[in-house]
């Protein structure tokens, strides 16, 4: 047998980390989002190694100790004593910033070789009582907003996550309870739909608006965020809709009225490019068209001139060919 190549487990099918055990952890379980986890790593860039260490910390927020999103992600899938090397892509590493502190230029891909020594995970949500669950929603949305003001969006993203994660289904609250999630849960949407969008992930930017919206049919942030969303999906009717919604909840919004005019703008360079298409692919057919019959038409009469040649064999012409029956 000869291997000609290999590839190791591509842990979320999206490309972005590629794993290679080379020894296989203890058990079943993982770490969850906000375990406790000690690791040694080790982290090559281009064949240099860059660093190296042993540390303790919390899964969602190694980046306050220089470690990228891709290795927080990756541990999720790990066992206790687990070593594996591990490929990130630029959007799980260092993204577009790079890291100026290790060398590394933007947009560069990382290698990292780690192994899980231990962890502890994190209370679940079903083991936490609300009191517990409204504390630490206060306590993550203060460190989602750190990170997304310092641009570290996929970060910014697991901490409000989790707010939705406690509360979204939390039934049973007193009035005071129920205020306090449903405000926490409409930061959380927004802040995540501002995040997607930052992202790039315009569908999921939608989907957050849309549930902060289900809690505050009017909020202007929601409204405002889906257009810009839909705006740069294409979609134009939509997009102008969600601004002009927003200039009736704040006819003061500038942002707003300048966007429905790009909307207009769009829309309309939309349609003459669809009418260009069009024209041309009509033009196209009809040329076509007048080519297949100018084609049948000379064949047509290719064969009626042929025809015309052709008479009644007479003479020696029609003895032979009676004498050949």
């Amino acid at each position: 047998v000869e291997l000609l190549d290999f590839k190791g487990e591509d842990l979320f099918e999206d490309g972005g980390i590629i794993r290679r055990i080379k020894r296989k952890g203890e058990g079943y379980s993982n770490p969850n989002e906000g375990a406790t986890v000690e690791i040694h790593l080790e982290g090559f860039c281009g064949g240099h190694r860059f660093d190296c260490k042993d540390v303790k910390f919390v899964v969602g927020e190694g980046e306050d100790h220089d470690i990228p999103i891709g290795i927080d992600k990756a541990l999720e899938k790990m066992q206790r004593g687990e070593h594996c090397i591990l490929y990130l892509s630029p959007r799980y590493g260092f993204g577009e910033a790079g890291k100026p502190k290790f060398g590394i230029q933007g947009n560069a891909e990382l290698v990292y070789e780690v192994t899980l020594k231990s962890f502890e995970k994190a209370k679940e949500s079903w083991e936490m009582d609300t009191k517990e669950k409204l504390e630490q929603a206060a306590v993550v949305k203060e460190k989602g907003t750190m990170y997304f003001k310092e641009g570290k969006y996929l970060q910014a993203v697991i901490q409000y996550g989790k707010i939705v994660s406690w509360l979204e289904m939390e039934y049973g609250l007193s009035e005071k309870e129920s205020k306090a999630s449903d405000s926490f849960l409409l930061a959380a949407f927004l802040n995540l739909a501002m995040c997607y969008l930052k992202l790039r992930e315009y569908a999921k930017a939608v989907e957050c608006c849309d549930k902060a919206l289900g809690l505050d049919q009017d909020n202007e942030k929601g409204l405002y965020r889906r257009g810009e969303a839909r705006l740069l999906m294409n979609e134009f009717e939509l997009a102008k809709c969600d601004f002009q919604k927003v200039l009736e909840v704040n006819p003061q919004n500038k942002a707003a009225k300048s966007q429905i005019s790009v909307c207009q703008k769009k829309t309309k360079e939309h349609n003459e490019r669809d009418r260009r298409i069009y024209a041309n692919m009509f033009t196209k057919f009809a040329e076509r068209d007048a080519k297949e019959a100018a084609s049948k038409t000379g064949v047509e009469k290719a064969a009626e001139k042929a025809a015309c040649g052709k008479g009644p064999k007479t003479g020696a012409e029609g003895e032979e060919a009676e004498g050949h029956v």
